[in-house]
């Protein structure tokens, strides 16, 4: 099958890959609509009461911080400044203390109320969505009560926090405990997750769970986390355990998003005892989308082998016969892409073109008419196409 009469009907299609063009969508819309004017005082008679848990008990809650003087901590939403002016005590002259929100009206009153009482180691920093705006390696401890149900963009949000983190410095989370049958209906309805979820989404970002004081509060939980002293190096194989191993890298740009569309063309060579390059990429866009916390069923994947890499469609006894290898070494490989969602064809014209008969094709591998009717329809149910030479 020539590469060149598909290479020339891709040529047509400017309108790929999806991925790079898609936006980012916010995990809870609307749930930050009252903090783009917020009225202060009501906020007070909310946040600063003694109903609130985390007010009630913020002595305690600043004792586990255990914050040193001398050191920077960014309190994440910093609302009313409650923690914020804690924290300044904590710190000392030396230290500082960072109030990041996404109101400015509470940047405003934090400036005014720590300014009255004195404590000149307190700035503000106005963040974004889907940003906490803190610069690279900035912070000893990154402080995030009642407020990571807010973040619209988490990913985005905590792979800022991941850079501004000092390597070994902690992330401390605080956030309701939500349980279908124990909590409020007022918790259940405003807060998006439990903490399984949140936590995974914290590791998903490079950091790692250092502690948990289960007996600190009882509406909320209490988690700190740590940023490792060096990058991780390790391959990891979170959906195709054997192959395509990835580096997680939770602050590179351009991470997978969930609904892509990927159309395969698999046409490499490769020496009869390897795995062919083309399911080899295929396993490794998978565990990339592992890495980033995301499900096989987040992305959908045709791969269609032809040319050289027809051959990677062979049963173990065509294979054998063909080659004097033991079995098909991609065999294995291609069950576990299938068992993850993927589809994998065999071009039928390249079939004939290297005189491979159906019978020699193993049957969990389905033949096309053709590669190029597979890229066609593919392209035309708006997958982007993806050649692996």
């Amino acid at each position: 099958m020539s590469r060149l009469v598909i290479v020339a009907l891709m040529v047509a299609l400017v309108s790929l890959p999806r991925l790079a063009s898609c936006q980012e969508k916010s995990v809870r819309p609307g749930i930050n609509d009252s903090f783009q004017d917020p009225n202060i005082k009501e906020f007070l008679g909310r946040f600063e009461v003694e109903s609130r848990e985390v007010f009630h008990q913020r002595q305690g809650i600043v004792a586990a911080c255990d914050i040193r003087p001398g050191t920077t901590v960014a309190d994440i939403g910093a609302g009313t400044g409650l923690f914020t002016r804690m924290f300044s005590e904590s710190v000392g002259k030396d230290g500082r203390v960072i109030a990041v929100d996404i109101a400015q009206k509470f940047l405003d009153h934090i400036q005014v109320t720590s300014r009255e009482a004195g404590q000149r180691n307190v700035e503000t920093l106005l963040c974004k969505a889907d940003s906490t705006e803190l610069p690279a390696d900035s912070v000893d401890v990154a402080f995030i009560c009642d407020t990571y149900h807010h973040f619209e963009f988490p990913a985005k949000t905590l792979a800022s926090l991941f850079r501004a983190v000092k390597p070994r410095g902690r992330v401390i989370l605080v956030d309701f405990r939500r349980v279908e049958g124990q909590s409020t209906d007022w918790v259940l309805n405003h807060v998006r997750a439990g903490q399984d979820v949140f936590e995974a989404e914290v590791l998903q970002a490079g950091f790692q769970k250092e502690l948990e004081l289960p007996k600190l509060l009882k509406e909320n939980y209490f988690v700190v986390f740590q940023k490792p002293a060096t990058p991780a190096t390790k391959l990891e194989f979170p959906i195709i355990k054997k192959y395509g191993g990835v580096l997680p890298r939770p602050t590179a740009v351009e991470q997978p998003r969930a609904g892509a569309k990927v159309l395969v063309d698999a046409t490499a060579d490769g020496k009869p005892a390897d795995i062919n390059k083309g399911l080899e990429r295929v396993a490794r866009l998978l565990n990339l989308y592992g890495v980033a916390g995301l499900k096989a069923q987040d992305v959908k994947v045709t791969v269609v082998l032809h040319g050289e890499a027809t051959k990677a469609a062979l049963s173990d006894e065509a294979y054998k016969s063909r080659y004097e290898v033991a079995q098909n070494p991609n065999l294995p490989l291609i069950r576990d892409l299938q068992q993850a969602g993927v589809e994998v064809l065999v071009c039928g014209q390249a079939l004939n073109y290297k005189k491979i008969s159906d019978a020699e094709v193993a049957d969990v591998v389905p033949i096309a008419l053709s590669a190029l009717t597979v890229v066609a329809n593919r392209q035309a149910d708006g997958y982007s196409y993806v050649p692996v030479p």
